[in-house]
């Protein structure tokens, strides 16, 4: 069966692998729809977009993996992004053993929501990094149900992806006035061998019209955050201003 790609990717980027360049591969299409949620434009599977759609018809996976060949001088890793790409798991697969077979690392930056196929990844030593989104404490399955439209395990399948074992995991939270909880996030992650990442969330990228309205933290406010949470052995920030850095 003949594979399609339906999304859109960038051939080098060097922030979504803090240290790495990587192309960054955006699939379309996602089981959450969050309040958040900056790449809202490929949550809708319909939605076509330039440069990799042509008359709006999503196009052979082929070309894809020639766009990853002809950046390959300029990077080390592949990273799938979304959308959700764990929300097509042949496609995904098919893509991470490409990369893996030219030599390439592979990242994967996931809702968290399918753990069965990421540990299906891991197993066949086709992901080398998680980068997990978590978007509230994930014990607290009322409150991630609102912020992802209504997936009521969705908590429950973040705490299921956290726990996986054989990969780095890096866990991402973009925060935002309306909800910051980055202290019940990260005593959830306590005694977990990962990376703590908290973003700037830009307010005007969010669908929610009252996030919209918001300030968005300054950066000497993401480092405050970072420092409440110096339980944990590494926390850094990302910013708009400069970029990524590490504050424990």
């Amino acid at each position: 069966m003949k594979l399609i790609f339906s999304g859109i990717m960038i051939p080098v980027s060097t922030i979504d692998w803090y240290g790495r360049s990587a192309s960054v591969i955006f699939f379309n299409g996602c089981n959450f729809d969050c309040l958040y949620c900056s790449n809202n434009k490929f949550i809708e599977v319909a939605n076509r977009l330039e440069p990799l759609f042509k008359k709006g018809t999503a196009v052979d996976i082929e070309e894809i993996e020639k766009q990853v060949l002809d950046a390959k001088s300029f990077i080390s890793a592949v990273v799938f992004s979304g959308g959700e790409p764990t929300a097509h798991p042949r496609e995904l697969e098919h893509l991470a053993r490409f990369a893996k077979g030219h030599g390439l690392l592979v990242g994967i930056e996931t809702n968290g929501y399918y753990p069965d196929r990421l540990r299906a990844l891991i197993e066949k030593k086709l992901v080398d990094k998680l980068f997990i989104d978590i978007k509230v404490p994930p014990d607290d399955a009322k409150r991630y149900t609102i912020i992802t439209g209504g997936v009521r395990d969705a908590a429950e399948h973040a705490l299921q992806s956290l726990a996986l074992q054989d990969v780095a995991i890096e866990v991402r939270t973009t925060v935002f006035r309306s909800f910051a909880d980055v202290t019940g996030i990260a005593r959830s992650l306590k005694g977990r061998d990962c990376t703590y990442v908290i973003q700037q969330g830009i307010p005007e990228y969010a669908p929610d019209g009252k996030i919209k309205k918001e300030k968005p933290f300054t950066r000497d406010e993401l480092e405050a955050l970072a420092q409440s949470v110096s339980f944990l052995k590494d926390v850094r920030i990302r910013t708009r201003e400069k970029g990524e850095e590490r504050i424990i």
